[in-house]
């Protein structure tokens, strides 16, 4: 690494923190993809509040949400701490579904479902200039998320902070069911931060307005009646990515061969680990909380890079990546899960 190199990775989380403590929100919206989480000011129009501002990878700003009913609500600079209602579990569990290719099914190690959560829905429009989870935005107005496989890209998420939990979770998919039998399924590409909005307390989703819109109406604005919400009781649980194409890699900088760092994307199940070998040697990266991972300070030798991704299921992908921009596909997508 050159001495008198200065990181993106790095440069722009410092920015972030300067901007935070000048204007007590994220950056000016013109940040480098995926280079800070979110600390978006949250402000929640009418009744009990509509969608809550969701994290955004290395721009925010002020986001509003559509409420319900008359009055208004404003929340900002909540505590940095959340709690969920008791009867939520994680404990990990085994799901039925059986979505996905690359080889002999194997179990799905995903956390339980919560029982009793919550959710209200934001655009991008209301500050996101980009997603948490770094993933490219393809679409505005309506809103699309590359490699979200759900309602032509539109159905997506933001996770609240503890089950975000420091992008373990982006590019999950889950199913969110509503007492009424109505359901949606859509994919966390976000983060909804608690330290800017109280609603993002675990077991809450931020979900993309025309994911809400099928198992809600805008004017309910915040659902699931045993983790806050005025209406409807909520629950959802984490199910595989309905995808079988190669899972893809793509390098933060597509040129300095002295410091980069990998996303991965288009993955059936979440990813655990990201490793690359080097001199010989599998060396395990540090997931960032937007999305990327780093080896050491990283720099990764001379190019290709042999990367190797495991997911949540212990199953892994390898590819060879060339110091070069866009998509780069492993030999294979993760095996299905039962």
């Amino acid at each position: 690494m050159k001495l008198d190199y200065v990181p993106t990775g790095i440069l722009w989380p410092l920015l972030s923190l300067i901007a935070l403590g000048v204007a007590g929100c994220g950056d000016d919206g013109n940040g480098d993809a995926g280079g800070t989480e979110s600390t978006s000011t949250a402000t929640a129009t009418g009744g009990e509040g509509g969608a809550g501002a969701a994290g955004s990878g290395g721009a925010s700003g002020a986001t509003t949400g559509a409420g319900a009913g008359p009055g208004s609500s404003t929340t900002t600079g909540a505590t940095s701490t959340s709690s969920g209602d008791p009867s939520n579990t994680t404990a990990a569990t085994t799901t039925t579904a059986t979505t996905g290719a690359g080889g002999a099914s194997v179990s799905c190690d995903y956390p339980a479902e919560h029982a009793n959560g919550s959710i209200t829905f934001y655009t991008l429009d209301m500050g996101s200039a980009e997603v948490n989870c770094s993933y490219q935005i393809t679409g505005r107005n309506p809103d699309v998320v590359a490699h979200v496989p759900f309602g032509g890209g539109q159905y997506f998420a933001a996770m609240n902070t503890e089950d975000y939990n420091s992008a373990g979770m982006c590019g999950a998919c889950v199913e969110v069911s509503r007492d009424d039998g109505r359901k949606v399924q859509a994919m966390v590409v976000d983060q909804c931060p608690i330290a800017t909005n109280p609603k993002c307390v675990r077991g809450h989703i931020d979900l993309s307005k025309n994911a809400f819109l099928k198992i809600g109406e805008e004017r309910e604005g915040y659902l699931g009646t045993t983790n806050g919400g005025a209406a409807g009781k909520i629950s959802w649980r984490y199910i595989p990515c309905p995808t079988t194409s190669p899972v893809t890699f793509r390098l933060k900088d597509a040129t300095n061969k002295y410091w980069n760092e990998i996303l991965v994307e288009g993955h059936a199940h979440p990813i655990e680990k990201v490793e690359v070998e080097i001199n010989g040697t599998w060396q395990t990266a540090t997931r960032q909380s937007y999305n990327y991972f780093v080896v050491g300070d990283g720099d990764m030798g001379n190019a290709p890079y042999h990367v190797r991704a495991t997911d949540i299921n212990g199953s892994t992908v390898e590819a060879m990546l060339e110091l070069k921009g866009g998509e780069q596909p492993a030999s294979a997508q993760f095996p299905a899960c039962n």
